[in-house]
């Protein structure tokens, strides 16, 4: 069905995007690295038979673990019976093209109007690959190329800051700036005003640290245990893009661009669901994952 009454939270400016024929940003699939042995050996064998081992040693073990598994189960479950990729706005195109005119996902293009967006490379680079597109939409071009890791918020931060400097390594002007890590435990109603708020800032960018499967569901039998733990703990970095109010959509839709190539470039998400994948706990971290604001102060 298509929109009837579009709200959106800028307003056009700016360079024109090269999109394709989804309405999708033009952004280059990356050249996987090969997988070695050693990743064959854990993907394959080690995590298939220590994870039944693993999550029998955290539920007698540890108490936090015991009482928070059955609600990200239960979230996770039902994103598998409904998915949010099988509604009508995921990648809908007439919402997309709307997306590519709003100032919030006009600032990660260029002069040229060429994308300051990326996909990550591999599995466990997304943290990394968030940070790459934030920088440079910020106007930071020489940065760190991607690595593993950077799957906690709190240290996100920090090196994103290193990267900054890095990047103004011998520059006249000193790098300011700034983060706020804004955890998935605030209100419903304070997390939508932070996404609009930062969307609205044209000196800041927005990046969403959340359970994935609790939008997509289990990726596979969640029998077994590889799918099962990733299903439960598979936390993602992505940037945020956008926010649109749709008439047929009881909360505001949400624009993510997945820096997984797999789920094609952005896609919208209703506010109430990505609250929901952004408030699961962490259950490593036994933690909430969070949003975090980068501002550069004077751009």
């Amino acid at each position: 069905m298509p929109p009837q009454n579009i709200t959106e939270t800028s307003h056009s400016r700016g360079p024109t995007p090269l999109l394709d024929s989804n309405h999708q940003l033009v952004v280059p699939t990356p050249t996987r690295p090969p997988t070695t042995l050693f990743e064959l050996f854990l993907f394959r064998v080690l995590f298939p038979t220590l994870g039944p081992l693993f999550l029998s040693y955290k539920c007698i073990t540890d108490s936090f673990f015991r009482k928070t598994i059955g609600s990200v189960y239960t979230l996770v479950s039902s994103a598998t019976s409904q998915p949010v990729s099988n509604e009508w706005y995921f990648q809908d195109k007439s919402l997309l093209s709307r997306l590519w005119t709003m100032e919030s996902a006009k600032c990660y293009l260029n002069d040229q109007g060429e994308p300051q967006l990326e996909y990550q490379l591999r599995e466990g680079y997304c943290g990394s690959a968030t940070q790459r597109c934030v920088l440079k939409s910020l106007g930071y071009i020489n940065v760190r190329e991607q690595k593993g890791g950077e799957s906690k918020p709190q240290l996100w931060c920090e090196h994103v800051t290193e990267m900054a400097r890095e990047s103004c390594h011998g520059a006249k002007e000193e790098v300011v700036l700034d983060t706020t890590i804004v955890e998935g435990g605030v209100s419903y109603e304070e997390f939508v005003k932070a996404i609009r708020d930062g969307l609205g800032n044209k000196n800041c960018r927005i990046a969403c640290n959340f359970l994935r499967p609790a939008l997509m569901g289990f990726a596979g039998w969640r029998i077994f245990p590889m799918n099962f733990l990733l299903g439960m703990m598979g936390g993602h970095f992505s940037p945020i893009l956008g926010m649109l109010d749709v008439e047929e959509v009881d909360s505001p839709l949400v624009a993510i661009w997945d820096t997984n190539h797999k789920y094609n470039g952005a896609y919208f998400v209703p506010a109430k669901r990505l609250y929901d994948a952004v408030h699961a706990v962490d259950l490593s971290a036994h933690k909430h994952r969070a949003l975090i604001l980068v501002t550069k102060k004077g751009l």
